[in-house]
C-alpha cells in the first residue's frame, strides 16, 4: 500500500469539479483553512456539467469519461508535474462515477484534501451541526477464506444513504465475495472533518487489498457507492493500477422506469488486453502457410478478374453463375454490386512477411492484405481443417474487396460508422452473399465435384463465415455485451443456415436456384429484451441474463409476423449465454426451436 505524504504543501492546486453546485476561485480560497490561505494557489475549473448530465440521461458514459481523461491530461497533469510539492484541494459536486475516476487519475502519492459542500448550510467547508452524531464507521467484515476461482466481487459503500443489498444483487450474479463499508448513521452531511473521510477511504483500500490477495481470480469489483462527491474522489485515489482489478462504478437513478436503479457507468482501471501467449512453433509455421496459400489464391482470382474484364456480361451475378442472365431473385440493389475486376482485389496481394497487425486484418495503403499471426491461430482453432480455413480467408478477402470497391467503405469513410448500424447491417449482408457466390464460382472452376451438392456447400460456407466472424471476438473473458448490429448479423446467417438445412422440408436436395432465392432475401428478424446500452455512439445489448426484460424474437416471414417469447423449447437465456461464450452451435440449437415454429 502506498503511503500518503503529510509533508506541508508549498502551494495549492484548487480543483473545482462542478455539476450540481459551482464555485469560483475566490470562494475556494475563502473556504480554505486559515493556515493555507497564504500559500500560492493555482485554480483549475474542471467544468463537465453538460457532459455529466448527458451521461446520466443517456446512460452512455464513454464520452464523459474520455473528456475527463483528456482534460486531466491537458490541464491538471502538467500543472501537478510542474508543481510536485503543491497539494490538490478538491471542491466537487460531480456524479460519483466521474469523481471516482478523477481520483484514480490523480493517483498521487501526496495527500489530496477535500472541502465538502454542506447541503443544509449551502456553504463550502467542514461544518459541524449541533446534535448530529459523529461519522463513525461500522466494523467492516472482511472475508477470511480464499478462492482462486474466476469471478467478480461487490463492495458497497454507504456514507450518504444506505445501499440496498437487494438492488445490487440484481446487477451482479454470483459474486465471490461481498464487502460492506458503512457509517453507523449515513447522511448527506455526515462528515465534519477530513479524518472521518480518510477512515472510509482506508477501509475501501483494505477491502481492495483483501480481494486482490485472497481472490486472485476476481477480474472486476462492482462498486455501489452512496457517498459525497469528495468521498468518491478519495475512493478513486485508493485504486492501484497494478494491485487491484478493474472497478465498475454505477449511477443510481431512482426514477428509472422498468430499469434497475443502479446502471453501469465508468469502468475504472480497465485492464488493457494482456499480450497473447507466444505462438507455438506449429502455430507460427501454420500462419506462414496460410498467408502463402492466400497469395496463391489471390493469383488465381487475379487471373479470373482479367478474363472477366475481357469478356463482360450483363451483370456480375450472370458472370458468377455462367448464365446470360442472372436469376430473377437478384434484382434491385443486388445489381449495383461490382464485378470482381471492379473491386481493388486484382491490384492486391498477400503480405507474407508482416506477422503483427494491430487490427488483426487489414488492407494496407500499398494494397497488401496483412494478417496477424495470433488472429490466424484463433481462426485455426475455430476452423482446424486446412482446406476450409483457406476458403474462409478467401471469403474474408472477397467480402472486404466489395466493401472497398463501389460500396466505398474505406478506412476513411468507415470512421464513426458504428453510428449507422442498419446501413452497415445491409452492406455486410450484400458483401457476404457476393463473396459466397464468388467462392462458389471459383470452386466450380477448380473442381465441379466440390459444388455437386449446393445445399451442403453453402451451409458449409455459412459455418465458415460465422466462425471467421467469431475469430475477431475471440479475445478475453466471456462477452459482457455485444453490438446489436453484430448480433443481428449472426442471427441472420444462422437463420439462413436453418433455411438451407430444412431444404424442401421433405428431405430432398434443393436446386441451386432455390438456394439463390433464399440468399437473395435477407431475413427480417429482431431480438428484444436484453438491456440496451449506448456507448461511444454504438448501441449494444447487455448479455447479463438478469438484465433481460420480456425477451422476444420477432420475425417477419413470407408476409406474416411471428413473435417467439421465452419458453421451455426456446430458452432465450441459453441463446444469450451462447453469445456470451461465442458458441455458434449453441445459438443455432436454440434458434432452431423458433425456426421450426415459423417455417412450417
Amino acid at each position: 500500500m502506498h503511503q500518503v505524504s503529510d509533508t506541508p504543501p508549498r502551494g495549492l492546486i484548487l480543483l473545482s469539479h462542478p455539476e450540481e453546485v459551482s464555485i469560483t476561485p475566490e470562494e475556494m480560497a475563502d473556504a480554505l483553512p486559515a493556515t493555507q490561505r497564504s500559500l500560492p494557489q493555482r485554480a483549475v475549473d474542471l467544468d463537465m456539467a453538460a457532459a455529466a448530465r448527458l451521461a446520466v440521461r443517456s446512460r452512455d458514459w464513454a464520452a464523459a469519461q474520455r473528456a475527463l481523461e483528456e482534460r486531466f491530461s491537458a490541464e491538471i497533469e502538467p500543472l501537478r508535474d510542474k508543481n510536485p510539492d503543491y497539494r490538490i484541494v478538491y471542491f466537487g459536486s460531480s456524479p460519483i462515477p466521474l469523481a471516482v475516476h478523477l481520483g484514480f487519475l490523480i493517483d498521487t502519492w501526496q495527500r489530496v484534501d477535500v472541502v465538502p459542500h454542506h447541503h443544509v448550510q449551502r456553504a463550502w467547508g467542514w461544518i459541524s451541526e449541533p446534535g448530529r452524531p459523529s461519522a463513525r464507521l461500522l466494523p467492516v467484515h472482511l472475508p477470511g477464506d480464499r478462492d482462486r476461482s474466476p469471478g467478480e466481487a461487490i463492495i458497497r459503500v454507504s456514507t450518504s444513504h444506505a445501499v440496498d443489498p437487494l438492488l445490487t444483487s440484481e446487477m451482479v450474479e454470483r459474486a465471490l465475495c461481498t464487502i460492506d463499508i458503512s457509517l453507523e448513521y449515513p447522511a448527506e452531511d455526515a462528515f465534519t472533518c477530513p479524518e472521518e473521510m480518510q477512515a472510509v477511504a482506508q477501509a475501501f483500500r483494505k477491502a481492495l487489498d483483501v480481494i486482490g490477495d485472497r481472490f486472485p481470480g476476481v477480474q472486476r469489483v462492482h462498486l455501489f457507492a452512496s457517498v459525497q462527491p469528495g468521498m468518491a474522489l478519495l475512493l478513486g485515489t485508493q485504486i492501484s493500477k497494478t494491485m487491484h482489478p478493474a472497478v465498475q462504478t454505477y449511477q443510481y437513478a431512482r426514477n428509472a422506469e422498468d430499469q434497475p436503479y443502479h446502471t453501469p457507468a465508468v469502468l475504472v482501471n480497465a485492464p488493457s488486453h494482456p499480450p497473447p501467449p507466444p505462438l507455438t512453433e506449429e502455430e507460427a509455421a501454420r500462419a506462414v502457410r496460410d498467408r502463402a496459400r492466400l497469395e496463391e489464391d489471390l493469383d488465381g482470382m487475379r487471373g479470373v478478374a482479367q478474363r472477366e474484364q475481357r469478356s463482360p456480361t450483363s451483370s456480375w451475378i450472370a458472370r458468377v453463375l455462367s448464365r446470360p442472365e442472372g436469376p430473377p431473385a437478384f434484382s434491385g440493389q443486388w445489381l449495383d454490386l461490382p464485378a470482381l475486376h471492379e473491386t481493388p482485389l486484382p491490384r492486391t496481394k498477400a503480405d507474407v512477411a508482416t506477422r503483427i497487425v494491430g487490427d488483426s486484418f487489414r488492407l494496407s495503403p500499398s494494397g497488401e492484405w496483412q494478417i496477424d499471426d495470433h488472429w490466424l491461430a484463433r481462426l485455426a482453432r475455430r476452423i482446424p481443417d486446412d482446406g476450409r480455413r483457406r476458403r474462409a480467408l478467401r471469403m474474408l478477402v472477397l467480402h472486404e474487396s466489395v466493401h472497398r470497391g463501389p460500396q466505398a467503405l474505406t478506412g476513411t469513410s468507415s470512421e464513426g460508422m458504428g453510428r449507422f448500424p442498419k446501413v452497415l447491417e445491409e452492406m455486410d449482408y450484400l458483401a457476404d452473399v457476393w463473396g459466397m457466390l464468388h467462392e462458389h464460382a471459383l470452386t466450380e472452376l477448380r473442381s465441379r465435384s466440390e459444388v455437386a451438392e449446393p445445399r451442403q456447400f453453402f451451409m458449409d460456407l455459412i459455418r465458415d463465415a460465422t466462425e471467421t466472424m467469431w475469430a475477431f471476438n475471440d479475445v478475453g473473458p466471456p462477452l459482457r455485451e455485444i453490438q446489436i448490429r453484430r448480433l443481428n448479423r449472426y442471427l441472420i446467417w444462422y437463420w439462413q443456415y436453418l433455411r438451407l438445412e430444412r431444404g424442401t422440408g421433405r428431405g430432398e436436395e434443393i436446386a441451386l436456384d432455390a438456394i439463390l432465392a433464399i440468399l437473395a432475401q435477407r431475413p427480417i428478424l429482431e431480438l428484444a429484451g436484453p438491456e440496451v446500452v449506448a456507448r461511444g455512439e454504438r448501441v449494444l445489448f447487455a448479455l447479463d441474463t438478469r438484465r433481460v426484460n420480456l425477451p422476444e424474437l420477432a420475425i417477419y416471414h413470407e408476409g406474416r409476423l411471428f413473435r417467439h417469447g421465452a419458453r421451455i423449447g426456446f430458452p432465450i437465456d441459453a441463446l444469450l449465454e451462447g453469445v456470451r461464450s461465442r458458441d455458434g452451435r449453441r445459438i443455432l440449437d436454440v434458434l432452431r426451436a423458433a425456426f421450426e415454429q415459423t417455417v412450417r
